[in-house]
């Protein structure tokens, strides 16, 4: 992106860093396509995002799972956001909520993007999730979503702790509970409707709600934005975002996702010993060990992605078995379950935005920091139309 950044915020590109290290830390770093694929693979435990703070109390999520019971609620949970359902039973939300943005953007003319985006993807992970996306809890899940950034001082960083659990008490207090008695009157086709039809419990339907409600806005938000800016930027895309073909138009969604991941890093431990080959070489990392994944780095892995890594191509030849996103929505048994739903968001929006007479960006964005993600986030992004 060739917008104004708010200090040291985007990751460096890649520098052809060992593949696989580790440091004087113990921390593993993998920078490599195949070797990150390879151990995503394998059956790591899920770290980062709060995972050990929310299992020492024994808070139960899906992100949080590790093994079978993890697969088992995975599988189960995984059917919402399937291909076929995102098409046969969300896409008409999808397009209802795109038009009534579209409409918006041009009854006010101008308007900034984050708004439109945060709307967008807050109103259908909610209802995805079971939520009713009311004006409060979108604001409540904004807030809370953007209440990361550190401070030197520490009472402002003292109380910014404290504001963070009580947006997150007052997400449960006023929408996760009456959400959860609504389905209990009357069960839906959703994730609520679901986790209460296996006896769980609200508080862990709550963090349920705070991964698939919360952490699926902030993602696919930022992602429209920056989809929108290369589009802009780039004509080839721009056609491709505007023609008929949903293969093309996807190709060109995941290659924006490979070189502009809104998550810059993921993290997992080893429950027990597990191997991974590079350069020739066998190593075993041992149980107990935390690995981090660098995700601009492995993503643009020459030996995966061919010639040119940092150049964004509409159409991209991939050696088999290389995603197009590369890891950009993570692999193995804890790729994001919203990959779908979150693909067909962004390409209804992107398509219905471009096609507004006289779009046209009235301010530039400034790209900060989310430490939360270790990612971005597009601020002050306006857009106006004739």
């Amino acid at each position: 992106m060739k917008y104004e950044t708010d200090s040291k915020t985007v990751p460096a590109p890649y520098q052809n860093d060992p593949r696989v290290e580790k440091d004087s830390d113990g921390v593993w770093h993998v920078r490599g396509y195949t070797e990150a694929r390879d151990l995503l693979k394998e059956e790591l435990i899920q770290d980062g995002f709060n995972a050990e703070s929310l299992r020492k109390v024994g808070f139960e999520g899906v992100l949080y799972m590790h093994g079978e019971p993890h697969r088992q609620l995975r599988a189960a949970i995984a059917k919402y956001f399937s291909p076929t359902t995102v098409q046969n039973t969300h896409m008409a939300i999808i397009e209802k909520t795109a038009d009534e943005l579209m409409g918006r953007l041009k009854a006010q003319k101008q308007v900034n993007l984050r708004h439109l985006t945060r709307d967008m993807a807050a109103i259908v992970a909610t209802a995805v999730v079971g939520l009713n996306p009311t004006k409060g809890l979108i604001r409540r899940l904004d807030t809370m979503l953007h209440n990361s950034e550190t401070s030197a001082n520490k009472l402002a960083s003292k109380l910014r702790y404290y504001k963070g659990h009580y947006l997150r008490f007052a997400f449960l207090f006023a929408d996760v509970m009456p959400a959860i008695r609504r389905k209990r009157k009357a069960p839906q086709n959703d994730v609520i409707s679901y986790m209460l039809s296996k006896g769980k419990r609200p508080i862990d339907i709550w963090v349920e709600c705070i991964i698939y409600g919360a952490a699926g806005m902030a993602t696919t938000q930022e992602f429209i934005c920056v989809v929108l800016l290369h589009c802009m930027e780039d004509s080839a895309f721009r056609e491709v975002m505007l023609s008929d073909d949903a293969s093309a138009r996807y190709e060109a969604l995941n290659e924006i996702l490979r070189l502009e991941p809104v998550i810059g890093n993921i993290y997992r431990k080893t429950p027990e010993p597990v191997t991974v080959k590079s350069g020739g070489q066998e190593m075993t990392i041992p149980a107990g060990e935390r690995i981090a994944f660098h995700i601009y780095d492995v993503n643009v892995d020459p030996q995966a992605t061919g010639e040119c890594p940092h150049q964004r191509q509409a159409h991209r030849e991939l050696g088999k078995g290389v995603y197009r996103s590369m890891i950009g929505f993570g692999s193995g048994p804890h790729r994001c379950a919203g990959e779908h739903l979150a693909l067909a968001e962004t390409d209804v929006f992107i398509q219905k935005l471009l096609r507004l007479p006289g779009l046209r960006i009235e301010k530039a964005p400034t790209i900060i920091r989310n430490d939360t993600v270790e990612g971005y986030e597009v601020h002050d992004l306006i857009m106006a139309v004739d």
